[in-house]
């Protein structure tokens, strides 16, 4: 990946060229945002190369905040006189814009940053060739998994690397990069006319730390497992959520702890602070520090510190994550969640590396404890799960239980309930945590729920 001359002293350099306009404006408060990165992603079908992307990008995202707090936002990206045209544009929509006392740009941490830079100089010096190589070698390993997988559906690899500064009025002058790597198969079993697909995937921000022939054996053995499925029981059984599932329910679960989400009236846990309301034997952290996270890093997007925020305690909720704007208008301090969805969006809150910590059982031992029930390895339909009310019904594959062993496969089968139900009624938590992005979660052990057959 060519860096095209593009280093952290150009990077700072741009910032302190979009500062300088802004104090020229007689701006008080201004906060500029410089990011850079460069990726490469390959996607390979019968063992060759079917589809390749290679970008590189930079801009700058530069926010003013005028008296009575009039906040503008505008970015650019190419080139020196449009980084200058958005300083102008900034001030201007600021004038523009509606008076909010919450608006604030934040004064720099007294805390130091932490020593953190999740960057890999190889993963930075990958080729198109070698990212290439990677995505065939991740479709073999699928498709020698098992004589029953007949076809990959994507195989994909994909490298990128990023630099970032941010500078602002209040004195704050802060760099980091980072390097991240990930793969996806997506495969497909048949056996005599049935047929079933599975995926499997791996993450990592060093390239010693993918593994592809475990992801391709992944995807393997879930389609092979789902071969000859039955229909779902009906009744109230307890259920197994996978790791991965798991996470997927976190992410629903995931908006209700932003401090953006209480100020619009929109989390489910509003009013809850400081209440018992989940399984005593759950706990949940936010940690943007956490050794390999996807999302670790020395601080957040407007520049405050990173740390691990503890969300939920022994089945107790401790409060929200929020940004400067949200942590202003609810009376709080900023947990270090600014995110920006890159350099042309202003900072929202959102988690870093959102995480259900382990317990001590693995997943044999959860599976053992179950007289008759459910492992559930894929849902269906997530997306329609309520983030407010925290309702959901989610189409279900998976494996049943009897006698606390694996009986055989279901599809077309359901689950229904609601977010506080699930997490308060938590049995057991395994040990085989996965992150699935910036979601981590182990295996659950769920006390009986409503499982239909469709």
């Amino acid at each position: 990946m060519n860096k095209m001359g593009i280093d952290d002293k150009t990077i700072l350099n741009i910032a302190e060229d979009a500062a300088e306009i802004l104090r020229q404006r007689s701006v008080d408060s201004f906060d500029v945002y410089v990011r850079w990165s460069s990726s490469i992603s390959a996607e390979a079908k019968e063992q060759k190369l079917d589809a390749f992307e290679q970008a590189q990008t930079w801009g700058v995202g530069i926010r003013a905040l005028l008296p009575g707090g009039r906040l503008g936002f505008a970015f650019a990206t190419g080139s020196p006189e449009a980084v200058r045209e958005a300083a102008e544009k900034a001030v201007q929509n600021a004038r523009n814009s509606e008076p909010d006392d919450s608006n604030t740009i934040p004064l720099p941490s007294r805390d130091a940053f932490p020593e953190i830079t999740e960057y890999d100089e190889d993963v930075a010096k990958v080729t198109a060739d070698e990212a290439i190589a990677r995505a065939v070698e991740l479709e073999k390993a699928a498709l020698d998994y098992d004589r029953r997988i007949t076809k990959v559906r994507k195989a994909s690899s994909s490298f990128s690397e990023s630099r970032w500064a941010i500078l602002s009025s209040e004195g704050l002058k802060a760099q980091s990069r980072g390097t991240w790597l990930s793969c996806g198969v997506m495969t497909v079993a048949e056996e005599d006319n049935d047929s079933q697909m599975g995926y499997g995937f791996d993450y990592s921000r060093q390239l010693s730390g993918i593994d592809y022939l475990s992801a391709g054996a992944e995807a393997g053995e879930k389609a092979v497992s789902l071969l000859k499925a039955k229909k779902a029981p009906t009744g109230n059984f307890p259920v197994i959520l996978e790791n991965e599932v798991a996470a997927e329910f976190l992410g629903v679960l995931a908006s209700s702890f932003s401090g953006e989400a209480l100020v619009k009236g929109r989390s489910l846990l509003a009013d809850m602070t400081g209440q018992k309301i989940f399984s005593e034997i759950l706990n949940i952290y936010d940690d943007a520090t956490l050794p390999g996270g996807l999302s670790t890093r020395p601080f957040d997007d407007e520049g405050v510190y990173s740390r691990r925020i503890p969300l939920v305690q022994n089945g107790m909720f401790q409060g929200f994550l929020h940004n400067s704007y949200t942590a202003k208008r609810t009376g709080t301090a900023s947990t270090g969640n600014a995110v920006r969805a890159g350099f042309r969006s202003a900072p929202g809150v959102g988690p870093t590396n959102l995480y259900i910590d382990k317990g001590g059982l693995d997943k044999e031992s959860l599976i053992g404890r179950v007289d008759k029930g459910l492992l559930v390895r894929e849902v269906l339909g997530m997306h329609t799960a309520n983030p407010i009310s925290g309702d959901f019904s989610v189409g279900i594959a998976g494996l049943w239980i009897e006698g606390g062993k694996i009986a055989y496969p279901v599809r077309e089968g359901a689950i229904a309930g609601n977010l506080i139900s699930i997490f308060s009624g938590i049995d057991a938590v395994g040990s085989d945590l996965r992150f699935v992005g910036r979601l981590g979660a182990p295996s659950l052990l769920l006390t009986p729920i409503s499982v239909s057959g469709s």
